[in-house]
């Protein structure tokens, strides 16, 4: 349209002045003369046809003015009216006189603007797509509408559904006139969705080639070979049933598989067909392409699809040879890189073992670990003959460089000591890449910092001697409140917790410093209070120092919890019992650089003061005071990548718990028959030990196997064991009463404490096997899933304890982090084998989890 009026406009302007001629309102008026060019002055402008925008704006967009001078014939309205079009927001633009008086003349500019959305709405499609569709395409009551935003709209909507399998959906958008708003159209998106579409076969043509030998196997390469032997379709080096193995997110259709829907899906295709090219690529075959690939039909519910390969033929490594290495020999380098002559050519493996190695040594690590910040190494291919390849690797050492200023940004609540005491690169320290991946490894466990956004930027000053590094956050919030329901010793318990994990006890009477609490010293505060109304209530508090003195990792902490439990009667009643626990301890906590500086020990002494009425334990003890002293010592070692979702790394702990040994000291304490006298000072030891491990064997699956053990015994049979301090096996795991010392260990698939005597066992032993996957990894909301299988099993005396006579469940969970809450976590698990006298303790139970209280 603009095009046309822009291309006639000598002609539209020649008929137009014509008209108003020849026409009867006109013809009074000074007719103009078109023999010739003639100048006229713009006395007044005017605009038509619109509803929405403001006239002065247009008139100021088109480039005319009043007073301006303008010639007929002219390229003037030309450009006003090209200037109009830019803008978009109309669908027909003209410029007419409307009245001449000598040179003077009257324009008007007449627009038709482009409809605007009034409403859409949608007819046949899930909840979850309308919202994609709206956050992506962002349309809004009031935008412009243009065929090119209704086709973008309709090609979302069938993207989203072809990523939902549903390949023969259709779509249409019908538009309507707005009856209420002028210019306005309401959109309707219809949809047919039909069936979804499954993958009924994946077939390949074109891979033929047998498994390839390298010159120089080792024992397990060869074992590993030596399976795909089996039959002559298992000596294919990829058979179709190994590459349908590699394609992670396109499957076809299988009855034993729900965990992977065999749908069809684009983009995930394309990723699949890349994975072919990498799988292929590791066997030596470097000339492997993908030719192309096809689906077709088999019903309106199933597809296939055809994938035609080229192979090509397998290559080997020849020589790797160094040049220009100084600082390490080329024995050295080729010891690191850890591939032999006659191996198959394996582009990953060489790049890991050049470039970045997550599970051992590399070349760039071994010079950049020594302040070589600039070094580089280049690959150049220098032979390739039959069918091996010589390598060159010329290496550019550059000079040693040494940390300057660290400097940190986006740490809006964190003060900078906290951050800088934790960090592994120091001012006047050689470079080192693995001391800034430890470093942000260690910002991750402290949980302040949005895990994903952590970046190290060194930044080399112009003596090329040294670097400054800018270490980036983005803050989130570590605090957490807990409002949870438990259920313990027949009843419901209520719990409030508050725990400030980044707190400032220095600003604490600073109001200004309050935003909306003290915070950025790193410190612990956490507040905790349970109850259930009559029966029991318990208030506790902990406080933790990390860094006592501000010069090492030395974590002073104290901590006073009291708590009172009764029968429930009413305290005049001869028959009220109640149990009351007053508790306090002090710790130190400390890192270790040896043997490496993932080992932390941790020693505490903790006093608890046992007050019973009338209150019956189990153990024929009904009324006294028990005193205990004890002494903790733990040393743990922990190397985990992640502190919400770990995917590698380990946790090990070995706790020992030990009261003085009054009997051995000579006290006559337990000389006495009468049981409170007997319990007045309890003496007792206990070991712990918990060990975890994580591994990803694909993609984002997680293995986790744990083991955990636990031990209570005596100094001398004379004493005998505790009447507190044991241990209960089963359940959920949640304390609900923080009463008589007592350890609960959950295990999935029991009622709570049903695998233990009522008394409490005095040793156990618990392993697990666990299989996570996560749906959101955020650090502000991680959900994941689980299965799991366990056993485990507690005895009451030493001598009963037979490590192989378990209890054994299986089952599955979820778990949910908010970062404002904490984490929580329902299980089903079912419990395989009958517990005596308790017929209901196994079978199929459901379990609620805070805080990982079942995950370890």
């Amino acid at each position: 349209m603009r095009s046309f009026f822009v291309k006639y406009r000598c002609a539209w302007f020649s008929l137009l002045f014509l008209w108003m001629s020849g026409s009867g309102w006109l013809q009074s008026q000074e007719t103009v003369s078109y023999d010739g060019v003639r100048e006229y002055q713009i006395a007044g402008i005017s605009v038509t046809g619109i509803s929405y925008l403001d006239d002065n704006a247009l008139i100021r967009l088109s480039g005319l003015a009043v007073g301006q001078r303008m010639r007929i014939p002219g390229d003037a309205t030309a450009k006003a009216i090209d200037n109009l079009w830019k803008q978009g927001l109309f669908e027909n633009i003209s410029i007419e006189a409307t009245k001449i008086e000598g040179d003077r003349i009257y324009l008007n500019i007449s627009l038709k603007e482009r409809p605007r959305l009034s409403l859409i709405t949608y007819e046949g499609l899930p909840k979850s797509i309308i919202t994609k569709v709206d956050d992506e395409l962002k349309l809004k009551t009031g935008d412009i509408l243009t065929d090119y935003k209704i086709g973008q709209l309709e090609e979302l909507v069938k993207k989203e559904l072809l990523d939902k399998a549903y390949l023969n959906a259709e779509v249409e958008v019908i538009r309507k006139a707005d009856t209420v708003v002028e210019s306005g159209i309401n959109l309707l998106v219809r949809v047919d969705k039909k069936e979804k579409v499954k993958i009924a076969e994946i077939t390949f043509e074109g891979n033929d080639a047998v498994t390839p030998q390298s010159a120089n196997l080792d024992f397990w390469q060869k074992l590993g070979r030596s399976f795909r032997k089996v039959g002559n379709k298992e000596n294919l080096a990829f058979s179709d049933k190994r590459l349908r193995g590699v394609m992670k997110n396109t499957k076809q259709k299988a009855a034993m598989r729900f965990w992977k829907r065999s749908k069809y899906v684009p983009s995930a295709f394309q990723e699949d067909l890349k994975s072919l090219v990498t799988a292929y690529n590791k066997e030596g075959f470097r000339d492997f392409r993908v030719l192309g690939d096809s689906m077709y039909v088999i019903d309106e519910k199933l597809i296939g699809l055809k994938i035609k390969l080229y192979e090509g033929d397998p290559y080997y490594f020849g020589d790797i040879t160094f040049v220009g290495n100084e600082k390490y020999s080329s024995a050295q380098l080729a010891a690191v890189m850890n591939i032999r002559k006659g191996e198959l050519y394996n582009e990953e493996k060489f790049t890991t073992n050049l470039v970045m190695n997550p599970n051992g040594a590399d070349i760039h690590s071994l010079y950049m670990d020594n302040g070589y910040l600039m070094f580089q190494g280049v690959p150049v291919e220098t032979r390739v003959y039959d069918d091996t390849v010589d390598i060159e690797i010329r290496i550019m050492e550059g000079p040693q460089i040494r940390f300057n200023e660290i400097r940190l940004a986006g740490n809006t609540r964190t003060n900078d000591y906290v951050i800088l005491r934790e960090l592994r690169t120091v001012p006047g320290q050689l470079f080192s890449r693995t001391e800034i991946i430890n470093s942000v490894n260690t910002m991750r466990q402290l949980r302040y910092f949005n895990d994903e956004t952590i970046n190290p930027v060194p930044m080399i000053n112009s003596d090329m001697a040294t670097t400054d590094l800018e270490y980036q956050f983005e803050e989130i919030g570590s605090d957490q409140l807990e409002l949870s329901g438990g259920f313990g010793g027949g009843m419901v318990v209520g719990t409030v917790g508050l725990s400030f994990n980044n707190f400032s006890l220095r600003n604490l009477f600073k109001l200004d410093r309050w935003k909306p609490l003290p915070s950025g010293d790193g410190q612990q505060l956490s507040l905790r209070a349970q109850s259930n109304g009559t029966y029991y209530w318990s208030v506790a508090t902990s406080f933790t120092e990390p860094w006592l003195g501000g010069k090492k990792p030395l974590a002073f902490s104290v901590s006073y919890n009291h708590s009172m439990q009764s029968n429930g009667l009413s305290k005049s009643d001869e028959r009220y019992g109640r149990l009351v626990v007053d508790g306090a301890s002090v710790g130190l906590g400390q890192r270790l650089k040896w043997p490496d500086d993932f080992f932390t020990i941790y020693q505490s002494l903790s006093y608890e003061r046992y007050r019973m009425k009338n209150y019956d334990m189990d153990n024929g003890v009904t009324d006294g005071v028990s005193n205990n002293i004890r002494y903790n010592f733990t040393i743990q070692r922990q190397n985990l990548d992640a502190a919400m979702f770990p995917t590698s790394g380990s946790s090990l702990s070995l706790g020992f718990e030990l009261t003085p040994p009054y009997t051995a000291l000579g006290s006559k304490l337990y000389a006495s028959s009468n049981a409170e006298d007997h319990y007045r000072w309890l003496e007792y030891y206990k070991v712990s030990f918990k060990a975890g491990w994580f591994f990803n064997p694909i993609a984002k699956l997680v293995v986790h196997a744990r083991i955990r053990l636990g031990y209570l015994s005596y100094y001398t049979a004379k004493t005998g064991y505790p009447i507190f301090e044991r241990f209960y096996l089963g359940g959920d795991g949640l304390t609900g009463f923080g009463l008589d010392g007592r350890e609960l260990v959950g295990m999935r698939g029991y009622a709570n404490n049903s695998l233990s005597p009522s008394s409490g066992s005095t040793a156990y032993d618990k392993i697990t096997l666990e299989l996570r996957y996560p749906f959101s990894n955020s650090p502000v909301a991680t959900v994941y899933v689980l299965a799991f299988f366990e056993a485990g099993n507690s005895w009451a005396h030493a001598s009963d304890i037979n490590p192989f006579q378990v209890y054994k469940s299986a089952g599955f969970g979820v778990r949910l982090f908010l970062s404002a809450m904490g984490m929580f976590g329902l299980d089903w698990g079912y419990g395989f084998d009958e517990v005596p006298g308790d017929p209901s303790a196994n079978g199929s139970h459901f379990h609620f989890s805070i805080n990982q209280s079942l995950d370890w």
